[in-house]
């Protein structure tokens, strides 16, 4: 039986975290892994650390190649993995040793397709639970959109591979969890931080609330949370433009959409709303100009709300 986790690592001038990196994969408490490095075009030494410890395991195969993307990295690694699971992490990224095992164990002992746990980074509040939940992928893209246990990132998670013969990365996807998700019979979550960011994963705000808007219409009982995502992704662009005097594109659509949904649906978004975007939003609906004056010196909104 087919046991074999291959890990794709998408490696682009990782050179300060790197070897740790490598290093945290190698040490796993779970053994039966290939190891499939894709080295980015890196310009730094991240080339020679991935040859060095290549040298030391047998378990780890190298690509190196010209810089086009880490959605092309995780593509190459996805074509080359031979593993009946597959699982993502960034090069400068650490996972705890034993991870996979973990996320394994989920996988062999509850019928889902995908399993996952918590990220985190140095600005995380750390609160484990050993608890597996299962969820229906309608449960899941729920969590994923008020943003409080599933990130929207494939690191942290571990796949079915069949779940990827007919969905391929881009270098904005923005979309990708969701369409593994809707693949899915059920996926298991048990919140324990074993993924540790280094390098947080960014998408434009177009493409999330693309990927909102489209997960409306596939899921309208999601209407609320999809729209409190547009909500949240559109304070953290006004917010970052007017603080740090960044031009806005296409304000004025921005704008529409944000006081359309505030007028349609504001007793319903408030819940999910802590004090800080509360008061940024209240602000931002009643006057325009006033918000972006006074912007600067309002209470900071934490982006990972």
């Amino acid at each position: 039986m087919n046991n074999l986790v291959s890990v794709i690592v998408s490696i682009y001038n990782n050179e300060k975290n790197l070897r740790d990196c490598i290093i945290s994969i190698i040490s796993q408490t779970y053994r039966d892994l290939e190891i499939i490095l894709i080295d980015d075009g890196s310009t730094d030494g991240s080339g020679k650390i991935c040859d060095d410890l290549v040298l030391t395991s047998s378990k780890m195969k190298i690509v190196h190649r010209m810089h086009s993307g880490i959605g092309d990295s995780r593509n190459i690694g996805l074509d080359m993995a031979t593993g009946k699971y597959v699982t993502f992490v960034n090069g400068s990224d650490i996972i705890k040793n034993d991870m996979i095992e973990n996320l394994y164990k989920m996988m062999s002992n509850y019928p889902i397709d995908m399993a996952m746990c918590s990220c985190y980074d140095n600005n995380s509040n750390i609160n484990n639970s050993n608890t597996v939940i299962t969820l229906s992928p309608e449960d899941a893209i729920r969590q994923l959109l008020i943003g409080k246990s599933i990130g929207n990132t494939v690191c942290g998670k571990l796949f079915k591979k069949e779940l990827f013969n007919s969905v391929k990365f881009s270098n904005d996807n923005a979309d990708i969890v969701v369409k593994l998700i809707e693949l899915s019979k059920k996926i298991g979550f048990v919140n324990v931080s074993a993924y540790e960011c280094n390098d947080i994963e960014t998408y434009s705000s177009s493409s999330l609330i693309n990927r909102d808007i489209r997960t409306m219409k596939l899921y309208p009982n999601l209407e609320i949370y999809c729209q409190y995502d547009i909500i949240k992704n559109l304070q953290n662009e006004f917010y970052n433009s007017f603080c740090n005097n960044i031009p806005l594109i296409n304000a004025d659509n921005m704008y529409k959409m944000f006081m359309q949904i505030v007028k349609d649906k504001e007793e319903k978004l408030s819940p999910f709303l802590n004090y800080n975007r509360k008061a940024h939003l209240y602000l931002l609906a009643d006057d325009y100009s006033t918000y972006k004056r006074i912007c600067p010196v309002l209470p900071e909104l934490n982006f990972n709300d």
